[in-house]
Formats: C-alpha cells, structure tokens, sequence
C-alpha cells in the first residue's frame, strides 16, 4: 500500500535541517504544506519549476535559492512539484 502524500512530507520534515516543506499541483494548487512553507507561495513554485523545465528540457531540474534566513530547493516530476526549506548550512 502507497503512504499518504503527508506521510511522505513528515518524511521529509524528519530529515536533517528541513524546517518546511510545501507540495502543488502543476496548476499551483498547494496540495499539502508544513513547517514554514506559505502555501500562497505553491503558484510562484510551480512556476520556477515549469520554468527551469524549459531551460533543462532533458533532466529534472533541482532550484535552489539561498538566503541568510533559509535554503529552498524545488523540484518538480510529472504533475507535482515540491519545495523543501532548510536551514542555511
């Protein structure tokens, strides 16, 4: 049997650093979020992910934006996308 979708975020939320963690559809419909992440962000996400997509039609590729407060890294595989803040290493 397949674990939940928030079975797979407290997963995640478990590992190491990880402080939020947001999941969308590819229309940006936030489909679960926890920790930190804003699910008003799920639409802007989809978008980085589609968009690095175009610019990388051949792999799946990873986003990662730093900041002093966090790191979000954001990838996106057939119709999810998920964004996953850490704190800064």
């Amino acid at each position: 049997m397949e674990k939940s979708l928030d079975s797979h975020l407290d997963d995640i939320m478990s590992e190491h650093g990880v402080i939020g963690v947001l999941c969308s559809d590819q229309q940006g419909l936030a489909l679960s979020v926890k920790g930190t992440a804003n699910p008003m962000s799920a639409g802007l996400i989809s978008t980085l992910a589609e968009d690095a997509k175009k610019l990388y039609p051949d792999a799946v590729p990873v986003i990662c934006l730093e900041s002093d407060a966090c790191n979000l890294l954001v990838r996106s595989e057939g119709n999810v996308t998920v964004a996953i803040h850490k704190v800064p290493s």
